[in-house]
């Protein structure tokens, strides 16, 4: 099973054991059963081999927390998609309630409270009894926390329930693997949101060149990972596969598969501006083909590639990522469209943990494994001492990996592990190192981790003063968002930018699915305004090295280009300090 599978079924296995644990508090059974359950999916999420795997090997006991009751629970859905233990609670605890959890600062034992008191089961019940102060007047709940309960359904409002660009990944590559192996394709790709690098996904398309559709209508339909069939057509078949995704197969004639992915990749708004520019030319541009007006069923102008059909219409190839309307058919038409940033243009990462802090693999895993993609340098940036939840560096651990990271660097040379440190800017702006620590390392990155809530001006200000800073090198993760989860906060992007430009800060393109912070947008900015950026994958494993891709991808979104992308660089000119 490859491994971004296993991590998906493992993940999967967690939030089961996850929701049990959520349950048996909602239910108001021994907490400590429920710290159990959660124990042992901290560790199902963090194993290095597929939880089937395990499974089938006899050896769930092996894993930490994974007694006889987990064990049996991951068991049972291993082999049927469902927990006996799960279904139990889910049938005693009333409907509706574990919906409560989703609101940020109600646990269990509060949305149990809240319930027993108040019979509140959605949402909108909940809203509804904060905003009339309802909610105070229950044992431990303080005005503050019924006011935070009120911001926390907002902001859970503004979510999209649209899936992160890497879930939707998996699904895709699994189902394109599958039906590679299974039925005969000439050609297959990905299309919509997805192919333009979205950094959330709503439905999967996928578009396939054949003059056979019917067997391969069949693959998909049966495929390992279809949970249910939605429509089993002749040419288009939709199906749900892992976390609730929709995938939405056509098959097209090969002839035609060109002006289908140049349709089905979208965006809306591209593809109205390009049929409105086609018309102006006497051309109809649609699905099948491009076409000279009043001959659509004749022979097209160009169908079998997007390059043709672009190059007729008199514009160069417009990638997908800047598909959105924003100036790029002006551009293609004028020749003048960037050369974008690409992942293999980067010669090294200059984000990266540990397990000397929070990650999961050790320096010597990660730094190898950075050498092996083909880089020329590492930055290994664990966190400092003020994110005591990460075990942050003190002076003494500093000087300890100092020593590992230099006879790593004797032992691999040319390649270099750069001595590096994740900075923590307080919530008073303070930085977490005094300047004769912060001299010893060669990249500092700063980053906000807490106070979220505070006002514009003093977030920007907390960014702002660190960038001033002569030994900070760069802002990481700069909006602070998590996508789907936790919304940005208020930071004045314009200001942030230009003290970017002014000091020589570099602004981080984070590539870790869920943060793909700068966004886009403030990529776009920053070109304009002439920032430096950086791309990293803020990994805390070693497959997360990879997530680079990511990064480059939203940066492209972007327009950015390789010359303003600091680490495309050589080690020199990474190193070079600021001049403020």
């Amino acid at each position: 099973m490859p491994r971004e599978y296993a991590a998906e079924e493992n993940a999967r296995v967690a939030d089961l054991l996850d929701e049990i644990g959520d349950l048996l508090e909602l239910k108001g059974e021994n907490v400590f059963r429920a710290v159990t359950y959660r124990a042992a999916a901290r560790e199902i999420r963090d194993l290095r081999e597929p939880i089937r795997a395990v499974y089938e090997a006899g050896n769930l006991a092996t894993i930490p927390k994974v007694g006889s009751s987990v064990g049996e629970a991951i068991a049972q859905y291993l082999q049927g998609g469902k927990a006996k233990r799960h279904e139990e609670l889910k049938a005693a605890v009333p409907e509706g309630l574990l919906t409560l959890l989703s609101v940020k600062g109600v646990g269990p034992a509060t949305a149990r409270a809240i319930y027993q008191h108040l019979k509140i089961t959605t949402v909108d019940e909940l809203e509804q009894a904060a905003k009339a102060g309802r909610l105070r007047e229950l044992p431990k709940i303080q005005a503050k926390t019924e006011e935070n309960i009120i911001k926390s359904i907002a902001s859970l409002r503004q979510r999209t329930g649209r899936s992160i660009i890497s879930h939707a990944r998996v699904a895709a590559d699994r189902m394109v693997a599958h039906l590679r192996q299974h039925a005969s394709i000439s050609e297959i790709s990905v299309c919509g949101s997805l192919r333009r690098w979205k950094e959330t996904i709503g439905d999967i398309d996928l578009l396939v060149a054949s003059d056979d559709a019917a067997p391969i209508m069949t693959a998909f339909t049966i495929a390992p990972n279809v949970e249910r069939v939605l429509a089993h057509g002749e040419t288009k078949s939709s199906v749900i596969v892992e976390r609730g995704l929709q995938i939405d197969l056509r098959v097209v004639p090969a002839a035609a598969f060109g002006a289908a992915l140049l349709y089905f990749t979208g965006s809306k708004e591209h593809n109205v501006r390009l049929r409105g520019y086609a018309l102006r030319k006497k051309l109809t541009l649609n699905e099948y083909g491009l076409y000279r007006v009043g001959e659509e069923k004749g022979t097209p102008v160009a169908s079998r590639t997007e390059e043709e059909i672009y190059a007729a219409l008199g514009m160069d190839w417009i990638a997908p990522e800047l598909r959105e309307d924003h100036g790029e058919i002006d551009a293609a038409l004028a020749h003048t469209l960037p050369a974008l940033v690409r992942v293999q243009d980067l010669r090294g990462d200059l984000h990266t943990h540990s397990d000397w802090t929070d990650g999961r693999d050790t320096l010597r895993a990660m730094v190898t494994r950075a050498r092996d993609k083909g880089y020329a340098y590492v930055a290994v940036t664990d966190h400092s001492v003020g994110l005591g939840m990460t075990n942050g560096l003190n002076l003494e651990r500093i000087a300890a990996r100092s020593k590992e990271i230099a006879k790593l660097n004797a032992e691999l040379a040319p390649f270099r592990v750069l001595i590096g440190t994740e900075l923590e800017i307080r919530a008073d702006g303070r930085l977490d190192y005094p300047d004769d620590v912060l001299a010893g390392f060669e990249i500092v990155t700063a980053s906000i981790h807490s106070s979220f809530d505070q006002p514009r001006a003093q977030i920007t200000q907390r960014l702002v003063g660190a960038m001033q800073h002569p030994l900070v090198t760069a802002i990481s993760h700069p909006t602070g968002r998590l996508l789907e989860r936790r919304d940005p906060y208020d930071v004045d992007m314009d200001a942030l930018i230009d003290a970017a430009v002014k000091t020589g800060t570099r602004l981080e393109v984070n590539g870790g699915p869920e943060r793909l912070d700068l966004p886009d947008w403030a990529v776009r900015k920053a070109m304009e305004k002439g920032a430096t950026l950086v791309i990293d994958s803020d990994a805390h494993a070693v497959e997360e090295l990879e997530w680079t891709e990511y990064g480059a991808a939203t940066a492209r979104r972007g327009w950015a280009t390789a010359d303003r992308v600091n680490n495309t660089r050589d080690l020199e000119s990474v190193l070079r300090r600021k001049v403020t």
